[in-house]
């Protein structure tokens, strides 16, 4: 069987009072989901993740085979998000 094609995803979540703590917890519960997710087959790779605190917005990056991946990792990690989007490099 052909491994699926993976693409980035960009992911946003809208996180009220979000400090360096609050963003550096979400973080390892987001790589912790993944882990655990690849060690059951699936394809997903952290790439980074981004603390906008005056904005009260934690994102996120990921490589991930589709959308339905990156709402399973969210689950796993019980981080809600308010949207999602394929990312494209523009180099």
């Amino acid at each position: 069987m052909a491994s699926p094609t993976v693409r980035t995803f960009f992911v946003e979540s809208y996180v009220p009072r979000l400090d360096d703590a609050t963003a550096a917890a979400l973080s390892s519960r987001l790589r912790a989901a993944i882990a655990e997710l690849r060690r059951e087959g699936h394809t997903l790779e952290w790439l980074r993740s981004f603390a906008l605190v005056d904005e009260e917005t934690y994102v996120w990056m990921l490589k991930a085979a589709d959308v339905d991946e990156i709402a399973l990792v969210n689950q796993r990690a019980r981080v809600p998000y308010d949207h999602v989007v394929e990312a494209v490099s523009g180099e």
